[in-house]
């Protein structure tokens, strides 16, 4: 099998190579890193920059050049209640890209694709019924996801009650969209870097340890796969 990992940035991507024999490969503008982990073929990608078109881009050519069967994505967020805390791990169960807008076009619901039933974009079942089971008590949350930072609680607010998400970040959409295009299941964990209240400053302060909690459960995915 073998497997496409998403990542956004370098912080993220050092965790991930840590004693691992990596092939750095360059395609375009991005950097592709091979290695063997739990018995699969792994390419994990660094997106050029941050953001859903750089994160799409990321994931075709993971499923395009590379052969990938299943697409991880482990990033941070921000969390959009003050139910969840800072430092906290999730699965993502549904995706909502809160930028997309046709409502004055053709009066669809914001966020709404026509090519998806629902508002709320939903990730692979198998994958997440898997990661359960490895971490029983990990919540399955639903983030909004677009090409902004949301530093401010207001804003965050709007994003729970507008669309019942739990958490937002800049790659989610892109990541869940491209899969869904391409048939190919995809597994997005995350962990909180800025709280309700929290913003860049916090993020700044958060991000190299919000990274780290989430690389240890990348093995005993791969292992159940």
């Amino acid at each position: 099998m073998t497997v496409g990992i998403v990542v956004a940035m370098d912080k993220e991507v050092a965790p991930f190579l840590k004693g691992k024999n990596a092939t750095e490969i360059r395609y375009g503008k991005y950097s592709v890193f091979n290695f063997k982990l739990a018995g699969k073929d792994i390419y994990l990608i660094r997106q050029y920059s941050v953001g859903e078109i750089c994160a799409a881009g990321a994931t075709q050519i993971l499923i395009t050049k590379f052969g990938a069967d299943v697409i991880l994505n482990f990033g941070v967020v921000g969390a959009l209640t003050s139910e969840i805390s800072l430092l906290s791990t999730m699965a993502v169960g549904s995706v909502v890209h809160y930028a997309m807008d046709t409502t004055s076009f053709n009066g669809y619901e914001l966020g709404k694709y026509s090519c998806f039933d629902d508002v709320a974009i939903a990730c692979d079942k198998k994958l997440l019924d898997i990661v359960s089971g490895i971490v029983p008590d990990l919540p399955v949350v639903r983030c909004a996801s677009a090409d902004k930072f949301v530093d401010s609680a207001q804003e965050k607010r709007f994003l729970n009650e507008q669309f019942k998400a739990d958490i937002c970040d800049m790659e989610s959409a892109g990541i869940v969209i491209t899969c869904a295009f391409n048939e190919i299941p995809c597994l997005l964990i995350k962990t909180v870097s800025d709280s309700l209240t929290g913003g860049g400053k916090q993020y700044s302060e958060t991000v190299l340890q919000a990274v780290t909690q989430y690389v240890s459960v990348v093995e005993k995915v791969l292992e159940r796969l």
